[in-house]
């Protein structure tokens, strides 16, 4: 069969369609987009209403485009709301998990139809240059807004044997960067039997991670602000962990932040990102924040503008306030007009934009060793480790992407990127 993957969502997303890809592959073809997929799969998100209704126009849109084609859905939005993707013009089938999935597909080999096509070769997920590596599921924080813990249960910790198996692998497969992902990941933690009282936490395991591989660089994808213990900081001199840290905020103002229920104030967050700086004074730092969340005045409003600005992001997720049935915010007073949510994510994006351009222009000059991908012509692209997208200009008969090669950032472009010199 030919079978179309489509992943909504977070990199924990990603990484559950890679897996189910690595299965698939063995003995059918992965299909790309434009080649009359016999099944599709969506793995759908449910973190804001516009992933829950884009999960739902993917499955309208290929459904018009092949008719016949059968279309399994799973991931958050289908968990959190199995019976109204049941009803859903277009869906066969609804799957708790990728193990179900590959039951499904099974099924649906069955059946005569689908067999006979001419085969076309597709999408391998081996022809990226990094790869998703998630160690660590689930979330037991019940933010007042957010239903990810209905869709993904309680936190649950990968063990570190599994984990470094697969890093290995990974290696020997030629991947020179790998992002770790779960859903709350610097909640990873492991006992040691052997050790009464003795745990392993995030950093611990990175270490292990950078011991036991040779020249793989590790980024890591989000984390929960938290304090981290010092050789997680320590671990960037190594030069192995990308300085880049995407820290979820959420808001800038403390009355909001309780409301909201994270377990962090301001000035918490403050100080961890003072312990970053301190430890890679050019780090990326990016984002999430959430405006208009119910209740949210003008002047709690300002207060995350200016806190943003104290900061400094390279990048901030902007995203308007989404009510989500079946938690506490949705039942909240004062929801705010959508109008004033737009302004709001507006103005809060037009300062991140300037923020970036700020960061950027300090590093104009500085030579960074990136991981280089796939071309446009002679014009290759990359990041460097604090995640600054580059691109530049190589017509060498010798091939380089995948390799790590050295450039010099050299002007900044209009869409954001940065134009570099090879070294």
């Amino acid at each position: 069969m030919r079978i179309l993957i489509k992943t909504l969502g977070c990199k924990a997303n990603r990484y559950e369609s890679d897996k189910l890809v690595e299965t698939l592959k063995k003995k059918h073809e992965i299909a790309e987009e434009l080649s009359s997929p016999n099944v599709l799969i969506v793995n759908t998100c449910t973190v804001t209403q516009v992933a829950d209704r884009k999960s739902r126009q993917v499955v309208f849109g290929f459904k018009r485009l092949f008719p016949a084609i059968k279309v399994i859905v799973f991931g958050c939005g289908s968990n959190v709301a199995p019976e109204e993707y049941k009803k859903l013009e277009g869906v066969d089938f609804v799957a708790k998990n990728t193990g179900e999935v590959l039951r499904i597909i099974g099924k649906v080999e069955l059946d005569a139809r689908f067999r006979g096509h001419d085969i076309k070769r597709g999408h391998d997920i081996l022809s990226r240059t990094r790869a998703v590596l998630k160690i660590q599921d689930g979330c037991n924080n019940f933010c007042t807004y957010c239903i990810i813990p209905r869709a993904r249960g309680p936190e649950v910790s990968y063990p570190s044997k599994k984990i470094l198996a697969e890093i290995k692998k990974l290696e020997k497969e030629g991947y020179k960067e790998i992002v770790l992902t779960g859903i709350t990941l610097g909640a990873w933690n492991e006992e040691i039997p052997a050790f009464a009282g003795m745990t392993l936490d995030i950093a611990d395991l990175i270490e292990m991670m950078i011991k036991n591989t040779k020249d793989v660089r590790f980024r890591i994808s989000s984390l929960e602000p938290k304090n981290f213990s010092k050789k997680f900081y320590s671990l960037f001199a190594t030069g192995r962990l990308c300085p880049h840290i995407h820290m979820s905020l959420q808001s800038g103002c403390d009355s909001i932040l309780k409301r909201m229920r994270r377990n962090y104030s301001t000035k918490e967050f403050f100080e961890i990102c003072k312990k970053f700086r301190k430890a890679v004074p050019d780090i990326g730092l990016t984002t999430d924040v959430i405006v208009g969340f119910p209740g949210e005045t003008d002047e709690e409003f300002e207060k995350t503008c200016k806190f943003v600005q104290k900061i400094g992001f390279l990048k901030i997720h902007t995203f308007p306030y989404s009510k989500r049935k079946n938690t506490p915010a949705y039942f909240m007073k004062d929801q705010i007009p959508e109008d004033v949510k737009k302004t709001r994510a507006e103005k809060l994006r037009k300062i991140a934009d300037k923020m970036s351009l700020e960061f950027k222009k300090s590093l104009l000059g500085k030579t960074y060793e990136i991981l280089v991908e796939n071309p446009r012509g002679d014009i290759y692209h990359g990041f460097t480790p604090n995640y600054i997208p580059v691109q530049f200009s190589y017509t060498g008969k010798s091939p380089i992407v995948r390799q790590f090669k050295k450039v010099t950032l050299k002007k900044i472009l209009p869409n954001g990127t940065v134009m570099a010199k090879l070294v």
